[in-house]
C-alpha cells in the first residue's frame, strides 16, 4: 500500500473523530513516512501496520491525551469528547460488534442513572432556593412580629438545604467524571500492557 492510499484510509477510519485531532494524526503520519525515506513502491503496511491498526492506536492515545487534559484542569469540560473517543476505541478494538453494543448500552444505562440522581438533586436544590427566597420575602406580609420571624426563619433555612443541594450537586458531578475518566484511562493502559507483553 502505497503513503496516498495509507493515508486516505486512515483519514476514513478517523473520521468520527474531532477533526483537529484527525488532522493531526494525518500530518504526524504524513511526515513520519516521508522520514522513513522509503522506496517509491515499498509497502507502507510492512513498516507501520494496517490503517486500521494506526487509526486503533491514535484513537486509545487520543482518548489517554485528553482524560490527562482533563484531569490537569480539574474541570468537567471536554467530558463529552472523551467519553465519543472511549466509544470510537471501543468500536475500534477487535471485540466483536455485539459485545460492543452491550458495553456500550450497559455504559450508557448507569451513566443515565447516576446523571438522573445528579440532576434531581440540582433540581431540588434551585427549587429549595427559590421556595426558600420567596418565603422571606412573605415573611414581611405577616401579621405580627413572632411569625415575621418564625417564617423568615424558615425561608432562610430551606434556602440553606437549596445551597448545600447545590454544592453536592457540584461534588457528585466532579467525583463522576473524574472515576469514569479514571476507569478509562486504566482500561486504555491495560491494553497498551497487553499490546506490548504480545509484542
Amino acid at each position: 500500500m502505497d503513503k496516498q492510499t495509507f493515508l486516505q484510509e486512515l483519514d476514513y477510519r478517523l473520521r468520527h473523530m474531532p477533526e483537529e485531532d484527525k488532522l493531526d494524526a494525518i500530518e504526524y503520519y504524513s511526515e513520519y513516512i516521508d522520514d522513513l525515506n522509503l522506496p517509491p513502491d515499498s509497502d507502507i503496511c510492512i513498516h507501520l501496520g494496517s490503517p486500521k491498526e494506526v487509526a486503533r492506536q491514535i484513537i486509545s492515545d487520543t482518548t489517554e491525551k485528553k482524560i490527562d487534559e482533563q484531569q490537569e484542569k480539574k474541570t468537567t469540560k471536554g467530558f463529552g469528547s472523551i467519553l465519543w473517543l472511549a466509544i470510537l476505541g471501543i468500536f475500534a478494538s477487535p471485540i466483536a460488534l455485539p459485545l460492543a453494543i452491550a458495553a456500550i448500552a450497559i455504559i450508557f444505562a448507569g451513566l443515565i442513572t447516576v446523571g438522573s440522581v445528579v440532576f434531581a438533586f440540582g433540581v431540588s436544590g434551585v427549587a429549595c432556593v427559590i421556595s426558600g427566597f420567596l418565603t422571606t420575602i412573605a415573611a414581611f406580609t405577616a401579621a405580627d412580629f413572632a411569625s415575621k420571624l418564625a417564617i423568615l426563619g424558615s425561608g432562610l433555612l430551606v434556602m440553606g438545604l437549596g445551597i448545600l443541594f447545590l454544592l453536592l450537586t457540584a461534588a457528585m458531578a466532579r467525583c463522576i467524571v473524574s472515576l469514569v475518566s479514571s476507569i478509562i484511562k486504566k482500561r486504555i493502559m491495560k491494553n497498551k500492557a497487553r499490546k506490548a507483553q504480545v509484542a
